[in-house]
């Protein structure tokens, strides 16, 4: 199911390619809503939404919240993650140490800075991970959410901007999962919402320290756990 999800995404996402490269999608223009992609594709919503985030790792578009997504450029951006190696333990090891280099800045900032709006979206989307089962059905798009929420109550603009450019594929677990990686399954699962949660509540304490050693305890796990399976 994965594998052919993946498929989809990256047929819709070559598709839009075509029609921005060939102009029917100008620099400026906005895309239509993930609804009217969906119908013009015969596609789900989660899959628009992957194909998506493909054109954003390569640069060519762009999100704006609460307004859309706009082409931005014909490609040749300086940050690129190739969608088809996210799923490689190499490239995952690259991604996590480039997550490491933002986001503990951005949970200690978000400690600081956070209101009572931002940080209830934030505990929000922790509370929905409660869920196991339910958060091994959702695993990227749900803990995409988590940080992309603490990335918006720093109160940066460019942190959110930074997170939503190179988009979910930068949340390797899920792709893990469904590739049956031996090991990572529900206990996996209740660990990383654990450390979830310890980031959440260092920042409702507003306690910054703590909030960026959550986070730095998160990230730098997770590469211990990916390092340790390239050498099985």
């Amino acid at each position: 199911m994965r594998k052919r999800r993946d498929s989809l995404s990256s047929i819709v996402a070559k598709d839009l390619v075509e029609r921005i490269e060939a102009g029917e999608y100008a620099i400026g223009d906005k895309l239509p809503i993930e609804a009217q992609l969906g119908e013009t594709y015969n596609v789900s919503r989660t899959v628009v939404r992957e194909a998506i985030a493909h054109l954003r790792s390569e640069g060519l578009v762009e999100s704006r919240q609460g307004v859309g997504v706009f082409v931005s450029g014909r490609g040749g951006g300086v940050l690129k993650i190739s969608p088809e190696k996210t799923g490689e333990l190499a490239e995952i090891l690259e991604i996590l140490e480039l997550r490491l280099g933002v986001e503990v800045e951005a949970a200690g900032l978000a400690a600081q800075r956070r209101d009572e709006e931002s940080l209830g979206k934030i505990m929000k989307n922790l509370d929905q991970t409660a869920d196991l089962d339910a958060f091994s059905q959702n695993a990227r798009e749900w803990d995409f959410a988590f940080h992309m929420a603490i990335a918006e109550a720093t109160g940066n603009s460019y942190m959110p901007r930074f997170m939503a450019f190179i988009g979910p594929v930068i949340i390797p677990r899920s792709q893990l999962i469904h590739a049956s990686v031996p090991n990572l399954t529900r206990d996996y699962l209740a660990k990383m919402n654990d450390e979830h949660r310890r980031i959440a509540e260092a920042i409702q304490r507003q306690d910054v320290l703590d909030a960026r050693e959550a986070m730095r305890f998160h990230l730098v796990g997770s590469l211990e756990r990916y390092r340790k399976l390239t050498l099985a």
